[in-house]
């Protein structure tokens, strides 16, 4: 599995001619990164004098960040499997009618699962740049400069896996379906950009 490889075989497998792991695993992996950090960040805040008003909150953002660090390390071998199942599915018998409608069947649920498992990644990637935004705000500011990392790894890879979901959406025919999606990655989108906007200004007033 990708999520047990060191870095090293994770790079190089990568950077080989095999398509996957592709960028929606590399997108759950920069997310993992992110939450990780910020988890970090809590753990250098707590027991601080300073922050004992806010121990409690630091804690719980600590546990989601464990949460969502741990729900993205699933995602990196889940988005090449839904790869891997599309390709599957294309390599279906289409020698009779009954065999291509079940081909054509098996492709469609292929590429919807192919976009849902990036879509699950990018929610898990704001929820990654909401806490780096309150690490910012309330955590050890000896570690600003790790939150903002966190931040922007969460902006980075909710966005590689909001192009991995569009990418996918471009093979569904279920218009209803891809309308329905389009709008929530578009919400998205939006909740990103201004969860930058809030990181940069946070980094740009706490580090300089």
């Amino acid at each position: 599995m990708l999520k047990d490889m060191t870095i090293e075989e994770f790079l190089y497998e990568t950077a080989s001619d095999s398509p996957a792991p592709g960028g929606g695993s590399v997108s759950a992996l920069v997310g993992a990164l992110g939450a990780a950090l910020s988890s970090m960040v809590g753990e250098l805040s707590v027991g601080k004098e300073s922050n004992d008003d806010i121990k409690t909150e630091i804690i719980n953002y600590m546990n989601e960040c464990r949460s969502l660090m741990n729900g993205l390390k699933e995602s990196i071998d889940k988005d090449t499997d839904a790869f891997n199942a599309v390709m599957a599915a294309f390599r279906m018998p289409k020698g009779t009618e009954e065999e291509k409608s079940k081909r054509s069947k098996e492709i469609q649920s292929a590429f919807k699962n192919a976009a849902e498992v990036p879509y699950n990644t990018a929610v898990f990637c704001l929820g990654v740049m909401d806490i780096a935004t309150e690490m910012l705000k309330k955590g050890n500011k000896n570690a600003a400069s790790d939150a903002a990392v966190s931040g922007l790894l969460g902006y980075a890879a909710l966005n590689g896996a909001l192009y991995n979901v569009k990418i996918n959406l471009n093979s569904i025919k279920d218009e209803r379906y891809v309308q329905q999606v389009k709008k929530e990655v578009e919400n998205l989108t939006l909740k990103g950009e201004e969860l930058l906007s809030t990181i940069k200004a946070l980094s740009q007033e706490t580090i300089g």
